[in-house]
């Protein structure tokens, strides 16, 4: 999965050079312009924060949207986008994201949005853990690709996603990413988080908020943007919706 890379990288889908100069690391996918980085950064935040308030529905109700389910694990997939809008399968795909982030950002409530706040901190020290280990990165890569060809093979190259590539990508995640430590904890009601195809589903969708949190870092997002760029973040966010 090549947008599953090391710091030393610089944007979705490009090839490591141990030659270059690394002064230009996480260069825009869009384009030079601060403005697109900034909203492309936004993009990023909101494709994490879809897929963990999906995750939160899943595991209290087993209730999301399908459409927007695939939206978030089809980004998984997206190896080469031109666009961060790319990665989402354009704007309608990520509204849902931007929507919970304006909430985040200018109404935020304990108890609406803190479990979504919790998983997002979780994922995002997840990925910092995975980024420094190049052998689960390859294996990661290799595997996702992997079953990326095979529901391509399945449906004629339309890139259905149906439910075995949900099942292996869940597969996926507890044998290699689940036991890292500290491992992120899943609550909600019982009987959802002991149904086998919605855990499935949460796992896929754990995938998903990792890549998110991979597009970010490479477009540069920090910490202290997360901290004291709010009211940045938010503009961006109401003109995207």
């Amino acid at each position: 999965m090549k947008y599953l890379m090391s710091d030393s990288d610089s944007k979705p889908g490009s090839t490591p050079d141990t030659n270059r100069d690394n002064s230009d690391d996480h260069r825009n996918i869009t384009g030079p312009s601060g403005q697109n980085r900034s909203r492309d950064r936004v993009l990023a935040l909101a494709g994490l924060v879809q897929a963990v308030s999906l995750i939160d529905a899943a595991s209290r109700s087993g209730l999301v949207s399908q459409d927007t389910l695939e939206s978030s694990v089809n980004s998984i997939f997206v190896q080469n986008p031109d666009t961060a809008l790319d990665v989402y399968g354009g704007s309608a795909g990520i509204r849902k994201g931007l929507m919970v982030l304006r909430e985040l950002l200018s109404n935020f409530e304990v108890a609406r949005h803190g479990r979504i706040l919790q998983y997002a901190i979780a994922v995002m020290g997840l990925e910092r853990k995975i980024s420094a280990m190049p052998a689960v990165l390859r294996q990661l890569g290799a595997e996702i690709a992997s079953i990326d060809e095979q529901r391509m093979l399945r449906h004629d190259e339309t890139g259905i996603l149906d439910e075995l590539a949900i099942q292996q990508l869940a597969s996926l995640y507890e044998s290699l990413i689940s036991e890292i430590q500290p491992r992120i904890q899943i609550n909600g009601n019982r009987q959802q988080l002991q149904d086998r195809g919605n855990i499935q589903r949460i796992r896929a969708l754990l995938l998903a908020a990792i890549r998110s949190c991979v597009l970010w870092r490479q477009l540069g997002g920090t910490k202290w943007q997360l901290a004291f760029g709010r009211r940045a973040m938010s503009k961006s966010v109401n003109l995207l919706l």
